[in-house]
């Protein structure tokens, strides 16, 4: 009894809980979103459409010449289905697209109607590799005849097929 007449008289009440104020959280979080969302990297991905066969596509028609590139581990090798064209080494261990592009370039001149080709690769073979040799048979850039103009872009075989090689 002693103990509470010592103490305040506005003591002697009992305190209310503290209340929890949710705005300047709320703010945080708008400002933290914001910049988040400012500073984001946001990555381009490109998909390639790929046109697999069917067995309801009706009769089928063996084209007059068919490019396959077939990426292995000491390079490309490209037939027309039946017999070799080329082999392409690699070059200081690295796989010579410049080379693959120049040459689908001298075989779409040869061909000019085809524009179908496949890409065959062996198991072994990193993946990133047959996209490579994708984008290398697709379309190629080629010097422009007037000195100081910039390089067009050709297409060349744009319909492609994936596949294993043998």
């Amino acid at each position: 009894m002693f103990a509470r007449a010592l103490l305040p008289a506005n003591s002697r009440r009992a305190r209310k809980p503290a209340e929890l104020l949710l705005v300047p959280m709320i703010d945080i979080f708008t400002v933290l979103v914001t910049f988040l969302l400012m500073t984001a990297v946001f990555s381009r991905i490109t998909i390639v459409q790929l046109d697999l066969p069917s067995a309801s596509d009706g009769k089928v028609t063996e084209p007059t010449f068919r490019l396959e590139v077939i990426v292995r581990k000491d390079g490309f090798e490209l037939t027309n289905g039946t017999t070799s064209i080329a082999a392409i080494p690699k070059v200081n261990g690295e796989y010579d697209r410049k080379a693959l592009s120049t040459l689908a370039l001298s075989l779409k001149q040869d061909h000019p109607q085809t524009d179908s080709a496949s890409v065959l690769m062996e198991a072994a073979v990193p993946y990133d590799n047959l996209i490579q040799a994708m984008d290398a048979i697709r379309s190629t850039e080629v010097a422009a005849a007037e000195a100081g103009a910039k390089p067009t872009k050709v297409m060349l075989f744009t319909k492609i097929a994936v596949g294993d090689a043998p």
